[in-house]
């Protein structure tokens, strides 16, 4: 008897602690620092809730986390992508996350945060950041050249000249994530192409075979004799460490990777610039999306105290505090962000600068199968600098895959 009255105590003990536990699963390591304040301030209200921050390889993240939620297990909450199309709209359709109309006010968002968690009227997920991706660059080396930020692509083209003549690499690559690979062709050709050839190109004006796209290839590989020796077998790590140590003094990349580039080296100088169009009588245009959005899923068994973690993040508090340790712009407005030139002027291209028209991540190019993002771009950039295909090889791959079922393509 005394036993089993010692097991039932067991058990309402451990019930009453997991009752006040949220799981979180993310594919970025950088943000747990992020929930342990967070868990500090709720607890500091009164809530007695923990967070159970864990997180994953990005490239391995979203099949885990849709592993876990088909089989009726995983977190309460999880870290989703964006919409139009793709993984999310996948989840909502099978049930997988929960709608959050009438559970948090959404007050704090702009119309263009919340197209990107919107799904028939009703969001799925509270939007935690805004990226902004570009050029960036190591001052102290631009000036010990006597290097300006460029405003043109030949401009660029001829500071990549003058590295290569001291015996640096312009630029390192990270062929080896592809995806990294396909921003850096996204994010110059907002630029190169101009939004209102992309717009062309959205509503079936033109199409993949235009000579613009194919020399829109040529520019990506015309980059490759100012990459690092051995680039295929280079990740965002290795681009991370390079840059950090002054290795390289150009990188594409995003806003994230600032936090990153302090923590390796406290006192590298980082700047910033749009990757500059083909003339100076055009603008230069950024990259901007919305990163992600947290989540509640199907499965939660604590949804009260998830709830309350999601209302939160739905707070100019919250943004703060994710600005403040991230050094991202946070979804959510009305934040106060760090005292950080780099994050100010990134935050400043996204409000006056950012491209209307894109074809990578939030484009409706990756809305169906295949993906012009991972099932073109992605592989056939990687052979593009493998020397596998040509531009215009690539060019015909776009025009085949979109075609079998974007709609304004077809037939063309």
């Amino acid at each position: 008897m005394k036993k089993l009255i010692f097991l039932t105590v067991l058990i309402l003990i451990s019930s009453l602690i997991l009752a006040g536990t949220v799981e979180l699963w993310s594919w970025r390591p950088q943000d747990e620092d992020v929930w342990k304040e967070v868990e500090a301030k709720l607890q500091a209200e009164g809530k007695d809730i923990t967070i159970d921050f864990r997180s994953f390889l990005a490239t391995e993240y979203d099949s885990k986390m849709l592993l876990a939620l088909q089989g009726g297990e995983g977190p309460d909450l999880v870290y989703t992508r964006r919409l139009p199309g793709g993984r999310t709209q996948a989840l909502i359709e099978s049930g997988l996350i929960k709608t959050l109309e009438g559970e948090v006010d959404f007050v704090n968002f702009t119309e263009g945060v919340l197209s990107n968690i919107t799904y028939q009227d009703e969001q799925y997920g509270v939007p935690f950041a805004v990226q902004v991706v570009g050029i960036f660059y190591n001052k102290d080396m631009f000036d010990e050249f006597g290097f300006e930020e460029p405003e043109t692509w030949g401009e660029l083209i001829e500071i990549a000249d003058g590295f290569k003549e001291a015996g640096i690499d312009a630029f390192f690559a990270p062929v080896k994530d592809a995806w990294a690979i396909v921003m850096q062709h996204a994010m110059a050709g907002v630029s190169i192409l101009q939004p209102e050839w992309i717009e062309k190109l959205a509503k079936g004006e033109t199409n993949f075979l235009d000579p613009a796209w194919v020399n829109m290839n040529q520019y990506m590989y015309d980059l490759k004799p100012y990459f690092q020796k051995g680039f295929s077998g280079n990740g965002t790590s290795d681009m991370e460490s390079a840059f950090a140590f002054g290795v390289t003094p150009m990188v594409f990349y995003g806003i994230w990777g600032v936090q990153m580039f302090q923590q390796l080296n406290p006192d590298i100088n980082v700047g910033y610039f749009m990757v500059p169009p083909l003339t100076k009588e055009q603008e230069a245009y950024a990259y901007v999306y919305m990163d992600g959005a947290i989540g509640l899923t199907s499965n939660c068994d604590n949804e009260s105290d998830a709830l309350e973690v999601l209302k939160f993040t739905a707070t100019p508090e919250f943004g703060t505090i994710f600005s403040n340790i991230t050094l991202n712009i946070p979804g959510v407005s009305g934040a106060v962000m760090p005292d950080v030139p780099i994050l100010k002027e990134a935050n400043e291209t996204a409000e006056n600068h950012a491209s209307p028209w894109v074809y990578w991540v939030g484009s409706e190019f990756v809305t169906g199968k295949p993906s012009l993002y991972s099932d073109i771009l992605a592989p056939g950039l990687q052979e593009l600098y493998a020397d596998q295909v040509t531009p215009e090889e690539l060019a015909q791959r776009c025009q085949d895959g979109l075609s079998q079922w974007y709609e304004p393509l077809m037939n063309k």
